[in-house]
């Protein structure tokens, strides 16, 4: 069940069932995500501060929504979400701590951004994702994301990201 009006990624508590909750990011939880996600790739590999990823997660950036992950009432994670993109939103952070992943909230959250998207009458979704992130790669492709291009050395000299597009029509 989701808490809100017509429009998708309202930036209000969204519940996926199951005690997943979906909410505005609490500027407090910038911090502990920031430390988190610094420790884990693809934030380790491309040696991202815990400073650094806290304060991106503050910055103010328009038509971008930022999601807490809440299971069991536990902070899981963070979902960006920038909309509109072209035709559809794109997916600007994804991230499911480790502690919360191989339980299934990954495909839940693509699931929860598929749908709000088709509420809003989107064409597509698109998120960009590292070479080296073959783990999350294969995610994506296993709920239908295809690639549509590389950008070359966009965020390390090390590895390309590969950008993808999972078509709704």
């Amino acid at each position: 069940m989701t808490t809100s009006t017509n429009s998708p990624f309202d930036n209000v508590s969204h519940d996926l069932g199951d005690a997943l909750i979906l909410r505005p990011l609490k500027p407090g939880h910038a911090k502990a995500l920031g430390a988190a996600m610094a420790a884990i790739p693809p934030w380790s590999v491309v040696n991202w501060s815990a400073p650094s990823i806290a304060a991106s997660l503050q910055r103010e950036v328009p038509a971008l929504q930022r999601f807490e992950v809440l299971q069991d009432g536990r902070l899981a994670g963070i979902v960006a979400i920038q909309h509109p993109f072209l035709h559809g939103p794109y997916l600007q952070l994804f991230c499911v701590l480790p502690e919360f992943q191989g339980r299934g909230l990954g495909c839940r959250l693509l699931r929860w951004m598929e749908d709000e998207a088709r509420k809003g009458g989107a064409r597509q979704l698109w998120l960009c994702v590292s070479t080296f992130n073959t783990r999350a790669e294969a995610l994506y492709r296993r709920f239908g994301f295809e690639s549509v291009g590389v950008l070359d050395k966009l965020a390390i000299d090390e590895s390309d990201e590969i950008f993808m597009r999972k078509r709704l029509f």
